[in-house]
């Protein structure tokens, strides 16, 4: 029986064959750290932190309800936690600081040694003056073990410590070890007059395996006041649970021409809205949503409903409360058509109020998700709660889509994350199938491709060897392996499209057996004439002069070069071997687009050509 691989195991097993072929096993790295703007924002955090401390008066507070990965630093010292609204389940409000074996750039703090353990991530206040107190002082907050990651062990720990300052040192006041999934428990801690000066401090820290996104923790609502008791547990709150809200229809993401195609066929139904009420009493809540275009900065275009409505939210407890989009008769709400665009992103923007009810943390009553239009199709969120991989010499993974519109396919875009061996010497080459069962594959690569881990980019995109143009129709893009470990692509717990997902391991085509969601991705040219072109050779791209031209073509470039020459239905209709050419002759060919690729030594490039004869 086929059965979940969890990283530990890898790690202490790593040299013994394995049976299973479809695995499902941690992740190892944050996906939401992969931008430039992102570490740019580390970069910033980690000088700001060494640099500039704060001191703050009470009351202190943080539910982590935002939209930024890093900690609040007008709150926090420190940036190695993860905050997030993906790995916790049923939080008591949306985002939590999620503690695991990663350090703040994502990746393991020790990779090399793949059993290592030890203290990993810190999360400390900034200093508190609890000089002007006027009575008995409690820190409060909730935590969950596990989440939709990975149960810490029992040798793994979360400790909260104070500062104190009479000598300078951190003392333990709290600390549990690991279990499994709970629902989130609350802890409330004294704060005694030895620590009441104007240099309080509290951290929150954990102990984990070193080597990866393992031994989770995730912690909520830190509130830090005086005038408390034990016994003042009460929340007077209601929050939303989480801020991914989508308004596609199965799919998460989609190139704008392609969603044109049918707009309403496209849209879901409802987002399920989830409200919790922390509080002993039942709240009316008054709620809504916004649609607003240009990523939050344009117009609102829907506002829904339209009139005042409200639904009760009964004490300690959580509603969900299906909102429709285009759902009639209640709405028939979809995106308007823009042939003027190739882009688009939408803020989806829900929010409520208590009807003048005091409400003790209002922030966390609007929560922003954005629908993207770019030129890829997807069914994840973008948050990898684990890998997923098929293992052995030719297996296959594939991911099934509908394609809406017929478009040049130019990559595919993957999210390979780095386990406890590095896979970047391993191989395998992009494939796309239009049936299974037969098995007909309509695209399978030459050369060799090999995982590539950064620090730049959530997804990589994997070029194609030539543009390929795609009917519309159901594919399915994925790789063969070249040589037998699985190499772990992000998985999606939050968007379950299993069905969708399918390996071929000893020669039969299988669904996942994990729910699910694969971050494989196809993308296309969106009909916008742009091509990928390697790095190293871009100055072969702009070689060919006149563009278009009567079939005629000139090269610039002083060098052996090899040309091919493909139709856009990615078919090679010439090729002309290794030599130094200062031109081309393709006027038999019929007008129309043509792409070439160019290839030297160093690398290749494809370029667009026209030909176009009086």
């Amino acid at each position: 029986m086929r059965q979940i691989i969890f990283i530990l195991l890898l790690f202490i097993c790593s040299n013994i064959g394995f049976s299973q072929k479809d695995t499902l096993v941690d992740l190892f790295v944050n996906k939401k750290l992969h931008s430039k703007s992102q570490l740019e924002l580390l970069n910033q955090r980690n000088i700001f932190s060494q640099k500039k401390k704060l001191t703050l008066t009470l009351p202190f507070f943080d539910d982590f309800s935002q939209e930024y990965y890093l900690p609040d630093d007008a709150k926090w010292q420190d940036v190695n936690v993860f905050i997030n609204s993906n790995y916790p389940v049923n939080p008591i409000s949306y985002g939590v600081a999620t503690f695991d074996g990663l350090d703040s750039t994502g990746y393991p703090y020790d990779f090399l040694n793949p059993t290592s353990h030890g203290i990993a991530d810190y999360l400390t206040s900034q200093t508190i003056d609890l000089t002007t107190i006027t009575d008995s002082v409690y820190l409060s907050f909730y935590f969950q073990p596990k989440g939709n990651g990975n149960r810490p062990e029992n040798k793994d720990s979360l400790r909260l410590e104070f500062f104190r300052k009479s000598d300078s040192t951190w003392v333990r006041q709290w600390a549990t070890p690991g279990m499994d999934l709970t629902p989130f428990q609350l802890v409330m801690i004294p704060v005694d007059t030895s620590y009441q000066n104007d240099a309080f401090q509290f951290r929150f820290k954990n102990y984990a395996t070193l080597s990866g996104n393992v031994d989770h923790w995730h912690l909520d609502y830190v509130y830090l006041n005086d005038n408390r008791t034990y016994t003042d547990t009460t929340l007077d709150d209601v929050s939303f649970v989480t801020n991914n809200y989508n308004m596609l229809y199965e799919l998460t993401s989609m190139p704008w021409s392609h969603y044109m195609v049918d707009s309403i066929a496209n849209m879901r139904q409802t987002i399920d809205v989830e409200y919790r009420n922390n509080h002993n009493a039942n709240y009316a809540v008054f709620y809504k949503y916004q649609v607003i275009e240009n990523n939050g900065a344009g117009p609102v275009i829907e506002t829904y409903p339209s009139t005042t409505s409200s639904k009760n939210v009964t004490a300690f407890s959580s509603l969900i409360e299906p909102q429709a989009v285009y759902q009639l008769p209640l709405n028939n709400f979809y995106f308007p058509t823009d042939d003027t665009a190739t882009t688009k992103v939408f803020q989806i923007k829900n929010y409520f109020d208590l009807n003048s009810i005091i409400d003790f943390n209002q922030k966390n009553d609007t929560v922003n998700s954005y629908q993207v239009f770019g030129n890829h199709y997807s069914y994840d969120d973008g948050s990898a709660e684990a890998g997923y991989g098929v293992e052995g010499i030719d297996s296959k993974l594939a991911n099934q889509f509908y394609i809406k519109k017929s478009d040049t396919l130019k990559s595919i875009r993957i999210y390979f994350n780095p386990v406890t061996y590095n896979h970047s010497d391993k191989s395998f080459k992009l494939c796309v199938w239009s049936s299974l069962n037969p098995e007909v594959k309509v695209y399978e690569q030459t050369a060799y491709y090999n995982p590539q881990y950064s620090l730049m980019n959530e997804f990589l995109e994997y070029d194609l060897e030539y543009p390929l143009f795609l009917n519309a129709g159901l594919y399915y893009f994925g790789y063969q392996n070249i040589t037998q470990d699985f190499l772990t692509l992000g998985y999606d717990f939050n968007n379950n499209t299993s069905n969708r997902i399918y390996f071929n391991a000893e020669g039969v085509w299988e669904n996942s057996n994990y729910p699910g969601s694969l971050m494989l991705q196809p993308a296309f040219m969106n009909s916008e004439p742009v091509v990928g072109i390697d790095e190293e050779s871009k100055n072969l791209s702009s070689a060919v002069f006149p563009n278009p031209s009567n079939g005629i073509f000139h090269f610039n470039v002083q060098k052996p070069i090899e040309i091919s020459v493909f139709d856009m239905l990615g078919n090679v209709v010439k090729q002309f071997s290794y030599d130094t050419y200062s031109s081309i002759d393709l006027s038999y060919l019929p007008n129309g687009v043509f792409f070439l690729k160019i290839a030297d030594k160093e690398g290749s490039a494809i370029q667009k050509i026209i030909i176009s004869k009086q």
